[in-house]
C-alpha cells in the first residue's frame, strides 16, 4: 500500500539510497541535478538559513548563588538537625570545589532535612523559639537559592554545553543515535527540577552516583549540534527544491493535457529513486531522532524556576523553540510540509501522485 506522502515520517526509512557516501549535501546535490535535468528548469539560489548560532559562554549563563553563612551559635545549633556533617563538608577544602550537581544535590539535602527538624522542634515543649527563628530564615535563603542552582547545574553545565554544542559536522546519512539514553537522563533531571523544594522527597531518591551517570550520557551523546546542522542543510536544499517544483507546476509544461507524459515519468522515476529511496529517509533520521530530545529539552526548560538568561533565550528562540515560526526546527517542519505540497502538485497534474490500494 503506498503510504500518504505527507507523512514522510512513517515512510521507508530503512530504504538504502544509491549511493553509500555519508554527506547529506552531495545526497541533495543529486536530487537538485536530477530535477534541473528533467524538467529543464534552472535551480535557483534562495534565503539561506543563518549560521547556527553557538552555544552561550558559561559567563553568559552561570547565575549567581548565594552564600548563606551562619553565627557561631547557630552552626552548632544545627547539630541538633544532624547538619553539622553536611555544613562542614561544604566548608572543607573539598566541598569548596564540589561540583554543580553535588552542590544541587547537597542545597536539596540540606533544606528538606532542615525544614523536616524544624517540624520535629515545633512539637517539643515548650519549642525552641529562637532557634527556629534562626533556622527558619536559614531555610528561606536555601529555598530561594535552589532554582538558581539548579539552572547552573542544567543549562549553564559543561554537559549540557557539550550535548548543544552547534559546532559540528551534519548528522550523516548512517548515523543511528540512539536516543533513549539521552531523553532519559533528561527525564530524570527534570524530575529534580520539579521537586526542587519538595520535603515529601526522600532524600535518598536523587544520589550523587546516579545523577552523574545521567550526565555522562548527555556528555556523551553530542547531539544536539549535529541534529540542528543537518536541518540547516536540509531546509537550504528543501527551499531551492520547492522552488524548483513550484516553478515547474506553474508553468504545467511537463503534462500540460493532464495526463502522463514520458517526462512526467522521468520525473516520478526520480522522486521515487533520489527523493524517497535517498532524501525522505534522511529527513525522518532527523525528525525521529531530534522530537524526542527536544521535547525533553523544553519539559526541563519549563521545570526552571529561575529567570532565563537572555543568552540562552536568544539562542533557544533561534534553534529549538517549537513556539516560534522562525526557529531552525519550526522552520525545518514547515519547509518539509511544504515542499511536500510542491511534489504533491506537480505529480498531479501528471496524474501521478501514489494512490492507496483498493482492498
Amino acid at each position: 500500500m503506498w503510504r500518504w506522502l505527507g507523512l514522510f515520517w512513517l515512510s521507508m526509512l530503512g530504504t538504502v539510497g544509491c549511493s553509500n557516501d555519508r554527506s547529506p549535501d552531495k545526497m541533495y546535490e543529486r536530487l537538485l541535478d536530477r530535477l534541473a535535468n528533467v524538467t529543464e528548469v534552472e535551480v535557483t539560489e534562495t534565503a539561506k538559513a543563518p549560521p547556527l548560532p553557538a552555544y552561550p559562554r558559561p559567563r553568559d549563563l552561570a547565575l549567581p548563588v548565594d552564600d548563606v553563612r551562619v553565627g557561631f551559635g547557630t552552626f552548632h545549633g544545627l547539630g541538633r538537625c544532624g547538619l553539622l556533617g553536611e555544613v562542614s563538608a561544604r566548608n572543607n577544602s573539598l566541598g569548596k570545589f564540589q561540583s554543580i550537581t553535588a552542590r544541587l544535590l547537597y542545597e536539596q539535602r540540606f533544606y528538606r532535612q532542615l525544614q523536616g527538624c524544624m517540624d520535629r522542634m515545633r512539637q517539643a515543649s515548650p519549642p525552641d523559639e529562637d532557634f527556629l527563628k534562626e533556622a527558619q530564615a536559614i531555610a528561606t535563603r536555601k529555598r530561594e537559592n535552589l532554582p538558581a542552582t539548579f539552572w547552573n547545574a542544567t543549562f549553564a553545565s559543561p554537559e549540557f554545553r557539550t550535548l548543544m554544542n552547534t559546532v559540528a559536522d551534519p548528522l550523516a546519512r548512517d548515523a543511528d543515535p540512539v536516543t533513549a539514553d539521552i531523553t532519559g537522563a533528561l527525564e530524570f533531571i527534570t524530575q529534580i527540577g520539579m521537586s526542587l523544594d519538595s520535603v515529601s522527597v526522600d532524600s535518598q531518591t536523587f544520589e550523587i552516583g546516579p545523577l552523574e551517570a545521567h550526565y555522562f550520557k548527555l556528555q556523551s551523546g553530542k547531539l544536539v549540534g549535529p541534529l540542528l546542522q543537518g536541518m540547516r542543510v536540509s531546509l537550504d536544499y528543501l527551499r531551492r527544491g520547492s522552488r524548483l517544483l513550484q516553478t515547474v507546476a506553474d508553468q504545467n509544461r511537463l503534462c500540460p493535457m493532464g495526463k502522463k507524459t514520458k517526462r512526467g515519468e522521468y520525473l516520478f522515476n526520480v522522486f521515487q529513486k533520489y527523493y524517497i529511496g535517498e532524501a525522505q529517509p534522511y529527513l525522518s533520521l532527523l525528525h525521529t531522532r531530534a522530537r524526542p530530545v527536544f521535547e525533553r529539552l523544553q519539559d526541563l526548560l519549563k521545570a526552571q524556576r529561575a529567570p532565563v538568561p537572555p543568552a540562552f533565550g536568544d539562542f533557544y528562540n533561534k534553534t529549538l523553540n517549537p513556539d516560534l515560526g522562525s526557529s531552525l526546527w519550526a522552520e525545518f517542519n514547515e519547509e518539509i510540509a511544504q515542499h511536500t505540497r510542491a511534489w504533491q502538485k506537480v505529480l498531479r497534474q501528471c496524474d501521478l501522485m501514489p494512490k492507496p490500494a483498493e482492498g
